[in-house]
């Protein structure tokens, strides 16, 4: 199966079947409200800075698709929407372009968007397999990006009936190819989160999403496209790091950046993401339903909204800037909780600062 057929189904199975994780541990992850936070809502400064872009407040619409018209429908609609509400997007894997140079129009969105954060994308197999800072260079520079995400997906392809398996001395690989880029490297799961055990060897990088469980589950989705081994697939859904224990288990191992992903839906996740650690957040599936129709409008008011929240929760903590957020106490509860005391977490750095 080409990689252009693959990409579709996949968007595809996201929009009609059910492919979320069993639970959200965001909802674990709770605020210490503060009764008086003794400043005007209007004085919030949402804005950050992340790899030398400004944005509006810390969300990044998470990498989905390419490769396919219905992906330059999907990418466009999105990148219009980002440039409208300041925020930054991540592209896809751009594998299909690499493969298949005439394809690259499906990535192309600058110039729809010229002033955000753009983030390439390609998989660490391909570089297992041969692929060297040329292809990186040109997945970056052919579409006018900022930064490149190295997505590590071994949960994803090895449901996939054809999964490329080649994860050896991936981590030597990646120190190569930070040696030689120009540009901001990160890695990036697809759902299964990133341990401190992992973010300790990749330190070297300028940071990681850590795309933990709680989300979109790409098992599922690989569960739904299976045929020979379905059942065994099935067993995999929720196979995974939560996606609030592994911005904490990154934040410890001294990681750059972390971009927390995987169940954020709202501007309160966000803000519960950034008090654990993260820098800033992705979102993706909610806006792939919306960018499917090409409603840009759609796209920004669900920004807004989202925006809006994060202010929100920003006055409810007293806070006046994003880095405020991690400095306020949060209530650790639940599952999250006993998992955070298994791995050895310190409670009293998130619950008395």
């Amino acid at each position: 199966m080409t990689t252009e057929r693959r990409k579709f189904e996949h968007i595809k199975i996201c929009l009609e079947e059910d492919v979320q994780s069993k639970y959200n541990y965001l909802e674990d992850v709770s605020f210490i409200h503060s009764a008086l936070p003794e400043l005007n809502f209007d004085e919030i400064n949402t804005e950050i800075k992340l790899f030398g872009k400004k944005l509006s407040f810390p969300l990044i619409v998470s990498a989905m698709t390419g490769g396919t018209d219905e992906a330059l429908k999907i990418n466009k609609a999105i990148a219009k929407a980002c440039q409208k509400t300041g925020i930054g997007m991540g592209l896809g894997s751009q594998r299909a372009m690499i493969e298949d140079p005439s394809l690259t129009y499906t990535y192309d969105i600058r110039k729809f968007a010229k002033d955000i954060l753009l983030i390439g994308n390609i998989g660490l197999p391909q570089f297992v397999k041969g692929y060297t800072e040329k292809e990186a260079l040109f997945a970056v520079n052919e579409i006018k990006a900022d930064m490149l995400a190295v997505h590590l997906n071994s949960l994803q392809e090895v449901s996939q009936p054809e999964g490329d398996l080649f994860f050896k001395n991936g981590v030597e690989i990646l120190k190569k190819l930070k040696e030689k880029l120009p540009f901001p490297v990160i890695a990036k799961e697809t759902g299964a989160g990133i341990s401190k055990e992992t973010a300790e060897n990749l330190t070297f990088l300028d940071g990681v999403d850590v795309a933990g469980i709680g989300g979109t589950s790409w098992s599922a989705v690989e569960y739904y496209r299976s045929k020979a081994h379905k059942e065994t697939v099935k067993k995999l859904w929720n196979w995974g790091i939560p996606t609030p224990l592994s911005i904490a288990e990154c934040r410890a191992s001294g990681i750059k950046t972390i971009i927390g992903s995987g169940g954020v839906r709202t501007g309160f996740d966000i803000a519960k993401c950034i008090a654990l650690g993260a820098s800033a957040c992705g979102i993706a599936l909610p806006f792939l339903k919306l960018a499917v129709d090409e409603d840009v409008d759609g796209i920004i008011e669900m920004i807004e909204t989202i925006k809006r929240e994060f202010k929100i929760a920003m006055f409810l903590n007293s806070c006046q800037s994003v880095y405020d957020l991690k400095t306020r106490p949060l209530f650790l509860t639940g599952e999250l909780s006993q998992l955070m005391q298994q791995r050895g977490m310190d409670f009293h750095y998130y619950n008395y600062r």
